[in-house]
């Protein structure tokens, strides 16, 4: 072969460039397979490659970087929400130890959070759901929640052993008794637990977006809340009659602090019972201020509350995508991606930077693109990922680039989250015009997009596709390739062969396979006028030249052809800048497209980011109607009435409103991890107005009072179990709420609307709900009075020995 050819034992040549911090690389991507977990394959990995260094298998002086590690996002996530629940934890069994003042007694309380979550993984394990951030993040949330019954039935035990006076009762009288205050709580903590169940039954039936994503957090906080049921109806009861029978005490309860602490509260506790025997007296008035102040502050407060699908997440890393015109080199697009890298090594945040030249590199896929580029940037731990993103965007601005070239940096999301049904990805928000006449699509999209720069602030956008590309078409005259003998096939392969050369076969190298490409002389073959001198073997083994059977020219053709259920679009994309939410920026963007006249036969579809976000934001309606309608259906039920439900249905609307206030206050978007915890939310409220109602019912039955005496009776005794269930509700969300730690942005919205909403619900609860309790009463026992037939006695005379009646 050297008689005709030149062999060269070299390297195939590099069409697509890789940089790690501006150093020639290798990038390795390694898929796990779809049922693995990605933690242990992420160690298995790790391992293996320390194996290789030791066997000498990677060379010495080879740096290995790791560039994306998906298991780190998860750890740090699932670390973050453990604390979360731990913290909680810890808070509720100090506010539960403030309250009760009692080793034994708080022990009793605490100890319901590890069963019930044992109880809850045991479940989970059934159902086969994996700890992850969801169902962690359900647990955490639980951990208040779970000791609710718990608090309630123990503090009923105690409250019954010291009506018993002073005398020390003995263990057969402590059994019998927390018998009777087990029995006498049944349908209280079993209503509580139901309408806290129920409230999230439509997330399990309607599908959807947030049931996709939340099912497993909702799964594992029922199953949580089922288990403390359990615990409260059995496991308190009996440690309750063992534990308070151990005459050994700790003497805790004569600590100042304490005692100081219970003398405040049950001076605050009467304090209450006599400032709401002089509310109830104004209790319309009362009631109709409630809900011109709470309902009005609402609405006004709502309009105000940015949107958005689901909470941008921190993951440390940002990427950079270039667009290059038409007609730019690898040489080009190596320098304006190295100046690139050099603005993004000299900023403090950032750890380093994968950059990719000549194309994109996405898993495993290699896509050669002359035109496209794209930087990896990881941040250094503790980086605020948005801020960096905002001030380079700025400093990119600078930069001299060909005309044309577009660089856009966005904050990096969680792989494998897509969260709209947009065929733009990457975009959070989408234009999409469509139109028969490809010219007059690529007009339009061209103008919107000059007139997005210009006049929206709180969007970046680009062009979706690649801008037309330049190409040389070689056209053949195939009544002259027949006189030849010539096929499509021949020629086109004789073209690749004497571009890009052909790989014909391949040599075998110990264990390896080696291509062999055969290609023409690089030098022959420089210019567009010399593609016609290309040699074609003609029939008989004859010599023809390209230029003798095929006409050269060159045109333009599409970079990429995008359609839509078969028809041609132009696609925008755009991110949101720092600060922005979406419910805005799609305010903004629809205003201006509003002014904009299109061209004859082109339109605008639908945005995908706006359906999505106005299905969700319908979908707080309806899943807040339907879990409203079950909880009342459930203590309708319960109760065999409609008034009592009705009464304690007053609390939803306080607890909206307060959640309202809390996003409003944080400037939290409303998203789908809000409309989890409003819905939650709803199942939650309902119990402190459950016991005080309850309780309220049971003193009128017992001793036959009024329900005026039989609710302010009830509220004062109530109040300790209502507020050390708040409470402990409340502090075991707050660590949530407050969002500390990566990844921990995903369920903080979620805290922040319970929390808020079960504070400011329990607060009014103690005030509004016993007014509204007496008014309803009142109001229904007034109108069946008027429906129901009466017996009129008249006195009975006598007369002569006759009764005359």
């Amino acid at each position: 072969m050297r008689d005709f050819a030149k062999v060269i034992d070299g390297t195939e040549e590099e069409r697509v460039k890789v940089f790690l911090n501006q150093k020639s690389a290798v990038k390795v991507t390694i898929q796990k397979q779809p049922d693995a977990n990605t933690i242990v394959v992420v160690d298995d990995i790790k391992k293996r490659i320390e194996e290789l260094k030791s066997s000498g298998a990677i060379p010495e002086g080879t740096t290995i970087v790791n560039t994306f590690d998906e298991s780190k996002f998860i750890r740090d996530s699932i670390s973050n929400v453990v604390f979360s629940g731990l913290t909680g934890a810890v808070l509720a069994g100090a506010a539960v130890f403030v309250f009760l003042a009692s080793l034994r007694q708080t022990l009793i309380i605490v100890l319901a959070i590890p069963l019930a979550t044992l109880m809850a993984i045991i479940l989970m394990g059934l159902f086969n759901l994996s700890l992850n951030v969801f169902s962690l993040g359900g647990l955490a949330l639980g951990v208040g929640i779970v000791v609710d019954n718990s608090i309630v039935m123990l503090e009923n035990i105690v409250e019954g052993t010291s009506k018993k006076g002073k005398r020390r009762l003995t263990d057969k009288q402590l059994i019998q008794q927390a018998e009777k205050s087990s029995q006498e709580l049944e349908s209280a903590l079993f209503a509580s637990t139901i309408t806290n169940l129920v409230a999230v039954l439509p997330f399990l039936l309607i599908g959807g977006l947030v049931s996709l994503l939340f099912n497993e957090l909702i799964l594992t906080i029922s199953f949580a809340v089922a288990g403390s049921l359990i615990i409260g109806l059995t496991v308190v009861p009996m440690m309750a009659s063992r534990l308070l029978a151990v005459r050994v005490s700790s003497g805790l309860s004569n600590f100042w602090p304490l005692r100081a602490f219970d003398r405040a509260f049950n001076s605050a506790a009467a304090g209450y019972g006599k400032f709401l025997s002089g509310i109830v007296r104004w209790r319309l008035i009362v009631i109709v201020l409630a809900i011109v102040l709470l309902g009005g502050g609402s609405w006004q407060m709502a309009g105000q509350i940015p949107q958005e699908i689901l909470p941008r997440i921190n993951t440390g890393q940002a990427r950079l995508f270039a667009l290059f015109p038409a007609g730019t080199n690898l040489e080009t697009n190596q320098r304006v991606m190295a100046e690139a890298d050099k603005i993004f090594l000299s900023q403090p945040e950032t750890q380093y930077t994968l950059t990719t030249v000549g194309g994109l590199l996405f898993g495993n896929n290699t896509i050669e693109n002359l035109l496209r580029g794209g930087c990896n940037i990881t941040l250094k731990p503790g980086s605020n990922t948005l801020a960096f993103v905002e001030r380079l965007n700025e400093e990119l601005k600078k930069v001299d680039l060909p005309k044309g070239t577009r660089l856009r940096l966005i904050p990096e999301n969680v792989r494998g989250l897509v969260l709209t049904n947009s065929p733009v990805r990457g975009a959070e928000v989408d234009i999409m015009l469509q139109g028969e006449n490809e010219q007059l699509l690529q007009q339009a999209g061209r103008d919107i997009l000059g007139t997005f720069e210009e006049k929206v602030k709180l969007v970046r956008f680009r062009p979706d596709a690649d801008p037309p590309q330049p190409e040389v078409q070689i056209r053949p005259n195939w009544e002259q390739a027949e006189i030849y003998g010539l096929s499509a096939r021949q020629i086109g392969e004789t073209i690749q062969t004497a571009i890009q050369g052909a790989i014909p076969t391949q040599l075998q190298r110990g264990n390896r396979l080696v291509d062999v490409r055969v290609q023409f002389d690089r030098d022959s073959v420089q210019s567009i006028s010399e593609l016609k001198f290309i040699p074609l073997t003609a029939r008989n083994n004859s010599q023809i030249r390209l230029g003798d059977v095929a006409n050269i020219q060159v045109g333009k053709a599409p970079g990429e052809i995008q359609r839509l259920n078969q028809r041609q679009v132009f696609l925008i994309a755009g991110n949101l800048n720092r600060g922005a939410s979406l419910g805005d920026a799609l305010n903004q963007v629809n205003a201006v497209l509003a002014d904009i006249k299109l061209p004859p036969g082109v339109r605008i579809i639908p945005s995908a980011a706006a359906e999505t976000n106005r299905e969700l934001q319908s979908s707080l309606k309806i899943l807040g109607a339907l879990a409203t309608f079950l909880v009342f259906v459930v203590m309708a039920v319960q109760y065999n009435s409609l008034v009592d439900p009705l009464v304690i249905m007053l609390t939803v609307p306080l607890a909206l409103a307060g959640g309202i206030l809390g996003l409003y206050a944080t400037k939290t978007a409303i998203g789908a991890t809000v409309i989890v915890g409003a819905i939650l939310l709803v199942g939650i409220v309902v119990n402190n107005a459950i016991i005080m109602v309850e309780l309220a019912n049971q003193i009128r039955e017992e001793e036959g009072v009024d329900r005026t005496t039989a609710i302010l009776r009830a509220a004062p005794q109530r109040l300790r179990p209502i507020l050390m269930t708040t409470i402990t509700t409340v502090l075991g969300l707050f660590p949530l709420a407050l969002g500390i730690g990566e990844g921990s942005e995903f369920l903080q919205p979620l805290g922040v609307v319970v929390f808020s909403g079960l504070s400011l619900a329990t607060l009014l609860t103690l005030f509004i709900i016993p007014c509204f309790y007496i008014l309803l009463h009142d109001f229904f026992g007034l109108f069946a009075a008027k429906k129901q037939p009466q017996v009129v006695a008249m006195p009975v005379a006598k007369r002569g020995g006759k009764t005359t009646n």
